[in-house]
């Protein structure tokens, strides 16, 4: 029914971490409050499991929103939502935007989380590699359970440019769009909730929902 994928890069953001340290406040986003830090953000993965599904989670920006589930006739489609910036944060679901997609009905997809970038901003492979990317799907099942599909932690991964052949030429860039579980079907919602954070302590903007459809006609 569904896949798992989890990346562990604690000692990435450990490191991180000290090196903010040393940099000042040269980091974009919204800062954690005091006495958090990343190895917080990681423990709080556990919670996250247990919060992020009840019915208390808002689901309104800044914190959430819900979306209806498209499945085109061809190709593939997106249901999934951003957060406005990097100040989400409520008690039910601690540092994480939630998505909910509705209306899925027992059909196949796949539930990603996605770091969006600052608009003009200079990716370099540093700056790729310094951002914090986490996110866990459930799925409501017939019996009005919520399933954990699968969860994933992070960087960004730098993929340095390939070259030219002929006239194009593929620049080198970063992959911030992560899958978190591919689902053959049976579950009539899912909620994704993600965290994206430079350095693993400046929240910014991140998107989570699912992405389905049966391909090209």
């Amino acid at each position: 029914m569904s896949s798992r994928n989890t990346v562990r890069s604690g000692a990435v953001l450990v490191v991180a971490v000290q090196l903010l340290a040393g940099c000042g406040a040269e980091g974009e986003g919204e800062p954690l409050p005091p006495g958090d830090s990343t190895e917080v953000l990681g423990s709080s993965e556990q919670a996250a499991a247990s919060t992020c599904t009840g019915s208390g989670v808002s689901l309104v920006q800044p914190d959430g929103a819900a979306v209806n589930f498209q499945y085109p006739s061809c190709s593939f489609a997106d249901s999934a939502a951003a957060s406005v910036d990097g100040t989400y944060d409520q008690p039910a679901c601690t540092h994480r935007f939630v998505t909910e997609v509705r209306g899925v009905n027992n059909r196949p997809f796949s539930a990603f989380v996605e770091l969006l970038p600052v608009a003009g901003a200079n990716i370099t492979q540093s700056a790729c590699e310094g951002q914090a990317i986490v996110g866990t799907a459930w799925g409501l099942n017939g019996l009005g359970w919520w399933v954990q599909l699968g969860e994933v932690s992070t960087t960004g991964i730098w993929h340095d440019s390939s070259g030219c052949t002929g006239p194009i030429c593929l620049p080198s860039s970063c992959q911030f769009r992560f899958t978190i579980a591919n689902v053959s079907g049976g579950y009539s919602k899912v909620r994704v909730a993600g965290m994206a954070a430079a350095l693993g302590v400046f929240k910014g903007r991140v998107r989570t929902g699912v992405h389905a459809g049966p391909g090209p006609c």
